[in-house]
């Protein structure tokens, strides 16, 4: 007569509930972690079920319970696995875990702004919040600042960027039209970091004055047509576009000049001064007015044809 033993059945009735789950998640969006986490306590059920079973189908009166040690090791193996995971979820990881599964970097437009500006606005002032982020400016005849780009994000609710006031921040105090782009969310754990990088081009009047103030990024100036001063201040890389600029002076003060042209720059410091990371020059175009002044800032490369 053959014997049973407890936790066969358990271990054969287990492994065919896994077997299901998992091929039902080959057909229904299920994730396998929320399956892992639903299943493991059918484990316990369906072994407390058997031993049940066998006591009151037993036919000794004090039954003796046999089992299976093989199936009961496999079974504990698996009930481990699920008591580990159920730690880790109280603990937060296994959600950490998770979302570094889902995490995928996506590459979307920036919501376009568009700020048409009024009559007493006679100053612009560009800051950023959002570090080693590219920022190009030009010029435009259009009396309208207009703000557009590039974002490259982990696909996420937290990382949506739905609307300007999401990434952009504009205020006028008094003659002034202070822009501000955000730092865009991010996460950081011990696994992994959620970062997010913005690409922006701001078109700026160019009959506004323009001031460009402590930017932890790397900016490209096109002025075009200039009709008013423009200001950089404490910035550490700029690209300077004059192809299409006919009169313009451009002073550097306490800033790097990357490519010198000794022929068009007029410089006032002596020879020593020059080898110096600190550089005082002029450059004049045309009738040299208006002027861009860049100071106090890292390094400056100049395209000039």
């Amino acid at each position: 007569m053959r014997q049973w033993r407890v936790g066969t059945f358990s271990m054969g009735l287990s492994l065919v509930f896994l077997g299901v789950f998992l091929l039902l998640t080959q057909f229904f969006d299920w994730q396998i972690i929320t399956v892992l986490k639903v299943w493991w306590p059918i484990i316990l059920v369906i072994l407390g079920m058997e031993i049940l079973l066998y006591l009151f189908s037993s036919k000794q009166e004090k039954p003796y319970l046999s089992f299976d040690l093989f199936s009961i090791i496999i079974v504990g193996i698996i009930g481990t696995a699920g008591i580990s995971m159920v730690f880790l979820q109280s603990t937060g990881i296994l959600d950490i875990v998770e979302q570094g599964l889902k995490r995928e970097e996506v590459t979307k437009d920036l919501p376009e702004f568009n700020y048409a500006m009024k009559d007493n606005i006679k100053r612009i002032v560009i800051e950023s919040e959002s570090q080693q982020n590219p920022i190009t400016i030009e010029g435009t005849n259009e009396n309208v600042l207009s703000l557009f780009g590039t974002f490259r994000t982990v696909e996420s609710k937290e990382m949506e960027v739905s609307k300007p006031e999401d990434y952009l921040n504009v205020s006028q105090k008094g003659d002034t039209l202070f822009v501000r782009i955000k730092q865009l969310p991010y996460r950081m754990s011990e696994f992994y970091t959620d970062y997010s990088s913005i690409h922006t081009t701001i078109l700026v009047p160019t009959n506004k004055k323009l001031d460009i103030i402590d930017l932890n990024n790397d900016i490209t100036l096109n002025p075009r047509e200039l009709k008013s001063n423009w200001t950089v201040n404490n910035v550490s890389q700029i690209d300077l576009i004059l192809d299409e600029t006919a009169n313009v002076k451009v002073s550097v003060n306490d800033t790097i000049i990357n490519n010198r042209d000794r022929e068009k720059w007029e410089y006032t410091s002596t020879e020593d001064e020059k080898a110096e990371s600190e550089t005082t020059a002029i450059l004049q175009k045309g009738k040299g007015s208006p002027a861009i002044h860049v100071f106090n800032s890292g390094s400056l490369d100049l395209t000039n044809h």
